[in-house]
């Protein structure tokens, strides 16, 4: 609707001012023009009479009085006046060739000052009621185009007004459409019915085609959501009780290193199956999209996700650091941080065979920096891409391919910003940036 109202209040603005652009060349034209006009020919006119006969009398109409008079005493010597009238002072003092507006009492007449011969012999004053004109010009001219520029305004109104009410019912449901949001449980299907008592015939048929899709989008979602829930509680026993058996074979001290190491290697494994588990579940009910608006402090967080990961990066022989620059705070719930973060943590753990992999906390971003294999610009055009691992990236490690995946989704769903940057052999940088809490 913002569109329509812009164009309709150009189309007024530029119908205006050619009426205005109408108004004035009237008034131009009328006034000045065609009076200027008339007085230079009426008096070229004369002088042509005047040679011929110097008795030719002046002219004298309802609209136009001429005065005859000759130099050098023009104050007082008149060649010839049929009514025998001395001009007013204020026309005599004009030089001629003077063209233009004089006031004589109450009139304020055009003014038109010529002479035959240039410094001598008789000057004529012709005098032109150009209030009349003045009177026309507004009656025939400026008032008719105003009016016209006011019915432009009422017939513009009265057009926005019609296709408001036509485009209303669509700008009403493109709106909806994009206020909804689905994922959460018992919520209800899209409901049309309010649009419907304002929708015209075509708006109405639009609005049964999106019925009908959203029921079969809404049987769709429900399907996979289930599925998804399903799956995952299923998956939850058996690494329940995976743990569970690792715990009573880890307490058993006549272990050999060879089976220490194994242990810790399926400990890994599990816990990092039941946090792929756990995240899966937790964007299956759609809990991700539900933006809590409670402040975190990262800096107090993030140790706390560094200390989960810290046995995979001992275990591989890596330093693991936090480089705190500044104090960050965001609006977000912390088990989304969490998942965030953690997954970024693993894969630069994973993808790195030695050296460290650093969380950078500034103003508005946190970092994550490794020395790892690194990737190429083709590799890190399809890096957020479901189970896309390169070459050299499933020789060095056992991950999902899931991880940087997950990362994008959570941080498009909260509109934070992510970049990645990386060469090969050299590491990896990772960095989102976070709205101001």
């Amino acid at each position: 609707m913002t569109k329509l109202g812009r164009v309709v209040a150009l189309q007024v603005i530029l119908i205006s001012a050619a009426v205005a652009a109408g108004i004035y060349v009237t008034n131009t034209i009328v006034e000045d023009f065609l009076i200027t006009e008339a007085l230079e020919n009426e008096a070229a006119h004369y002088w042509d009479l005047y040679r011929q006969n110097p008795e030719q009398p002046l002219p004298n109409t309802a609209n136009m009085r001429a005065y005859l008079v000759d130099p050098p005493t023009t104050n007082t010597q008149i060649t010839q006046t049929r009514e025998g009238i001395t001009p007013p002072p204020q026309l005599l003092a004009q030089l001629p060739g003077f063209m233009g507006r004089v006031t004589i009492g109450s009139e304020t007449p055009t003014l038109y000052v010529s002479e035959q011969v240039s410094g001598s012999g008789p000057v004529l004053y012709l005098t032109f009621a150009s209030d009349d004109v003045s009177q026309l010009a507004f009656y025939f001219g400026i008032l008719p185009l105003s009016v016209a520029l006011l019915m432009v305004y009422g017939f513009s109104f009265l057009t926005y007004r019609l296709s408001h009410r036509a485009i209303s019912p669509i700008v009403k449901l493109a709106d909806y459409l994009e206020e909804f949001r689905f994922g959460g449980y018992n919520q209800p299907a899209v409901d049309l019915g309010d649009l419907r008592a304002l929708a015209n015939v075509e708006v109405d048929v639009m609005i049964d085609a999106i019925d009908s899709f959203a029921e079969r989008l809404d049987t769709f979602i429900e399907r996979e959501r289930i599925f998804t829930r399903d799956a995952s509680h299923e998956l939850r026993t058996p690494i329940a009780v995976f743990k569970g058996s690792l715990d009573l074979l880890q307490r058993k001290a006549d272990r050999s290193d060879d089976d220490i190491k194994a242990f810790a290697r399926m400990r890994r494994t599990v816990d990092d199956m039941e946090g792929l588990i756990e995240t899966l579940l937790l964007l299956a009910r759609g809990e991700e999209v539900e933006r809590i608006h409670e402040i975190r402090c990262l800096n107090e967080l993030i140790p706390s996700f560094v200390e989960q990961v810290a046995p995979m990066a001992e275990q591989r022989g890596l330093e693991l650091s936090i480089d705190e620059q500044a104090q960050l705070w965001v609006k977000s719930p912390s088990r989304v941080v969490q998942i965030v973060l953690i997954n970024l943590l693993r894969n630069a753990i994973n993808y790195t065979q030695q050296g460290s992999v650093i969380v950078r906390i500034s103003k508005n971003s946190v970092s994550v920096i490794d020395t790892g294999i690194g990737m190429s610009p083709e590799e890190l055009q399809h890096a957020f891409e479901p189970f896309y691992r390169g070459e050299r990236s499933r020789a060095s490690s056992m991950g999902h391919g899931l991880g940087l995946s997950i990362v994008r989704r959570l941080v498009h769903q909260f509109d934070w910003p992510i970049r990645v940057q990386s060469n090969v052999g050299k590491g990896t940088e990772v960095t989102i940036e976070f709205f101001d809490a």
